[in-house]
């Protein structure tokens, strides 16, 4: 590390962004930083809204019917507040692109079909069930959000949900990426 005045001189940094015309023949990219250990500056990646949810069921859920909303009733986390365990339905406070995951763990010789949807559309399907031992089925998806797009968890629409477990077994989590 050089010292130019207030400023350092990192050796061996890879640049944070394009370097200029001198700077590009050097083997290890050389970058110009404020006194920051020679880390980039993120900041601006940090100064957003935090938006993110965890959440579970209070209790094991049987019989669900066809095509209703899974609601997750145990908070663990809700960043923002997008989402309301009174409805099961995540809301979008701003637009962006969201990653969102779900679990569901059912009983052996009994099933559990789910998908989540955005804005009642469904974009990715998730199935634990029909063996004769207890399973687990996760799924997570990626997609861009509008302000104010609605996103769940239901149950498959042609068939009962028989036996999703709680207890941490079953969740659902999202946040803005």
């Amino acid at each position: 590390m050089y010292v130019l005045g207030s400023m350092y001189l990192v050796d061996g940094h890879t640049s944070c962004s394009r370097t200029s015309g001198l700077m590009k023949s050097i083997q290890y990219q050389l970058k110009l930083v404020e006194e920051g250990n020679g880390r980039c500056n993120y900041s601006n990646r940090y100064n957003r809204k935090q938006i993110g949810f965890l959440v579970g069921l209070k209790t094991t859920l049987q019989n669900r019917p066809k095509g209703s909303v899974v609601i997750y009733d145990n908070v663990i986390t809700n960043d923002d507040n997008g989402y309301n365990p009174s409805t099961g339905i995540f809301t979008a406070s701003v637009e962006g692109l969201y990653s969102f995951s779900w679990t569901t763990t059912t009983q052996a010789n009994k099933y559990f079909y789910t998908y989540l949807a955005v804005n009642g559309n469904l974009i990715a399907r998730n199935h634990a069930g029909h063996d004769n031992v207890n399973l687990s089925a996760s799924q997570t998806v990626v997609v861009h959000l509008k302000k104010n797009d609605k996103v769940n968890i239901k149950v498959q629409d042609n068939l009962v949900g028989q036996v999703m477990y709680y207890d941490g077994w079953s969740t659902f989590s999202g946040f803005m990426i």
